[in-house]
């Protein structure tokens, strides 16, 4: 393994696409010592330009620095390239922070095996735009046993000044990763559902963005108060039952309809609060919805 001294960390990175290039840019401007290599030697090649030092392989990567960055877009392709190169033997005494995203048994299983094959494991997740890396915009969740996360410390500072240590359970950044995508993704969605119904109803996509950023200023603070709600179990207690935005909502389905728009979302939200109607729950806060997705009555 290279040595490093503290004020000039060594470290490799696997996986080169957007992020992971970000990744390693990022280490690179902090004065890190960075190996990388990728699939495609295009993107090695651009960050070698950097300052980068170029890795044949993947286990000239592994071998070159005992912490190791892996970014890929799947576990299947990191299992391919392990598989494909023979990297078995190369995990030995060697770090991996595993930032590739995963099911929750394929985080479980590459746990083990890293540490079966004499490797360290720290597992996490990146929920930050490559451009937010090392500022404080930076959000990086982490999880692995205490002296692993200590030994990384310093590199993951370097991405997220501020990131998050999830304790010892290697599964917590997959975890909380999807379910803060839930509400990124839905919020998106429903910004671009928002758009198409606007455009069909020829409405001018300047005054609805106008608007969408005047109603979206309220989100933050009820997204806080419908956690705290579900927290407390206090979700009897509201201004605006589940009857209510269901009510509105069927407003929203019939001018898509109207409009001739696709109802896909508008029926995904229909099957929502039908449920919480046929569950009893239709004079309690919005925050209970939470018991329609706490069991899944077909498992």
């Amino acid at each position: 393994m290279s040595e490093h001294t503290a004020s000039t960390p060594s470290v490799s990175v696997i996986g080169l696409g957007a992020m992971g290039s970000g990744i390693a840019r990022t280490l690179l401007e902090a004065g890190c010592q960075v190996s990388v290599w990728n699939r495609s030697r295009e993107k090695v090649d651009a960050l070698v330009s950097d300052g980068a030092i170029a890795c044949d392989s993947p286990a000239d990567a592994l071998k070159a620095n005992t912490h190791v960055v892996v970014c890929l877009t799947d576990y299947a392709a990191w299992k391919a390239i392990i598989e494909a190169n023979d990297l078995n033997d190369c995990f030995e005494g060697t770090c991996i922070i595993q930032l590739t995203t995963g099911t929750i048994d394929a985080v479980w299983e590459h746990a083990v095996f890293i540490e079966e094959h004499g490797g360290r494991i720290a597992d996490g997740a990146v929920m930050c735009y490559p451009r937010d890396l090392g500022t404080d915009a930076g959000s990086l969740l982490m999880a692995g046993a205490p002296d692993v996360l200590e030994a990384c410390d310093p590199l993951l500072r370097i991405l997220a000044p501020n990131w998050t240590n999830l304790g010892e359970d290697i599964r917590k950044p997959t975890i909380l990763s999807r379910a803060l995508m839930v509400d990124v993704g839905m919020t998106l969605i429903g910004i671009v559902n928002g758009a198409a119904l606007a455009s069909a109803g020829d409405i001018s996509l300047d005054v609805f963005k106008q608007h969408a950023n005047n109603v979206g200023s309220i989100l933050a603070a009820e997204k806080s108060r419908l956690i705290e709600a579900i927290q407390d179990g206090n979700t009897q207690e509201t201004q605006a039952s589940i009857t209510s935005w269901g009510e509105g909502q069927k407003a929203v389905r019939s001018v898509a309809q109207s409009l001739g728009t696709n109802l896909v979302l508008q029926d995904a939200v229909k099957t929502v609060f039908d449920e919480g109607e046929r569950l009893g729950l239709g004079e309690h806060d919005l925050s209970a919805l939470v018991d329609v997705f706490a069991s899944d009555p077909g498992s």
